[in-house]
């Protein structure tokens, strides 16, 4: 009888496959300590007074234990959705990237202030959820840059100020970006994803409104730009031609 061998290359094709399959991001058991850590971190949080795994851990399979914890299928810890619940302070960036699994943070309708958290220590994230808060300053050009993964940025009602990073331009599957009632200035840089909806309402932007963004509704822009430009935005959108701002601070005929 013949003797198969297995070619020299097999046992190392098997190992490859192996090792660069995806697989599910397993529960790590120091989950619960980071959580409280970053509890920690926050104030007026008696809210979050069951986070304790002395008692429930995080999640028990998708359903959570503990308040305002988003869980998946597997039993990790998915996201945070910390609303409404009058919390301030430090939102602790290095204790939240420790957490592999998280894919979404909410923390929508609080009173947190100062500059946005460094959201790119958490390169995997799909949502980012900060509106009606009370942050402030600049966001740096490059703060999304390497976040593939985000589909949502709700920044709106706040007080940030600067221009729009453009690193939310290289966003691939960026689909919800709202800034609305903010004091972002300058030029609206050009969004080509295809199906992003966004809200600029409120801020203190000018120039022309991108070919990228004239599908947008007109509402998207109110208290923002010159009131032509925004009537202008729906007509534009059919010729497929920039518009012509005058520099005059009067309304003026959109000019075609």
């Amino acid at each position: 009888m013949t003797h198969f061998s297995p070619p020299y290359w097999l046992p190392l094709l098997v190992i490859h496959i192996l090792l660069t399959t995806t697989s599910p991001v397993l529960s790590d058991e120091q989950d619960p300590a980071r959580l409280r850590t970053f509890r920690a971190s926050l104030n007026n949080a008696e809210a979050l007074s069951n986070w304790n795994p002395d008692d429930k851990l995080p999640c028990d399979g998708e359903v959570p234990n503990w308040k305002g914890i988003i869980c998946n299928k597997e039993g990790n810890v998915y996201g945070l959705q910390l609303e409404n619940m009058g919390l301030s302070g430090t939102i602790d960036m290095d204790t939240l990237a420790e957490i592999a699994s998280i894919r979404t943070l909410s923390f929508m309708n609080n009173n947190f202030e100062g500059p946005m958290p460094n959201v790119s220590k958490i390169g995997s994230l799909h949502g980012i959820f900060l509106s009606n808060n009370k942050f402030s300053g600049g966001i740096g050009g490059d703060a999304f840059k390497g976040m593939g993964s985000l589909r949502k940025v709700e920044l709106g009602n706040n007080n940030f100020v600067g221009k729009i990073p453009i690193s939310l331009t290289k966003l691939p599957i960026l689909v919800d970006l709202q800034l609305q009632n903010n004091g972002f200035e300058g030029e609206i840089p050009d969004f080509e994803q295809k199906d992003l909806k966004v809200n600029f309402a409120n801020n203190k932007l000018d120039g022309h409104i991108p070919k990228g963004l004239r599908n947008q509704a007109p509402s998207s822009f109110e208290g923002t730009l010159n009131m032509h430009v925004t009537c202008c935005i729906l007509l534009l959108s059919l010729l497929d031609r920039e518009p012509e701002v005058s520099p005059s601070p009067f309304f003026v005929p959109c000019i075609l």
